[in-house]
């Protein structure tokens, strides 16, 4: 038996492809609230050791090395930035460093 109702092929798809993104689009947005960080204050004896570490490195004077204390980074020579936690688990695994200079 044939079908008497006859629809164009295109028309089915395009019906079904607007249903289908009503649908998806009707999904409520979920905001994710992330917790506030508190600012990592490093102590003083802290920021010496990190600062003499990068100063020997790196090569680069103690005057320019500057600790930005919003980012949380060591910035050397303007451009290269070392984020606080790569500059300290860096110096704890510097075996040679550590025997040399701090021993």
């Amino acid at each position: 038996m044939k079908s008497k109702l006859k629809l164009p092929k295109l028309k089915i798809g395009a019906a079904v492809l607007l249903i289908s993104m009503a649908f998806a689009g009707c999904k409520k947005d979920e905001t994710k609230i992330e917790p506030v960080s508190q600012t990592t204050k490093i102590s003083e004896a802290e920021f010496t050791k990190l600062l003499k570490y990068l100063s020997i490195s790196t090569g680069a004077p103690n005057d320019q090395i500057v600790f930005d204390e919003k980012k949380e980074e060591f910035v050397v020579y303007g451009w290269f930035h070392k984020s606080l936690a790569d500059a300290r688990l860096e110096h704890d695994r510097s075996n040679e460093y550590i025997a040399t200079y701090e021993k």
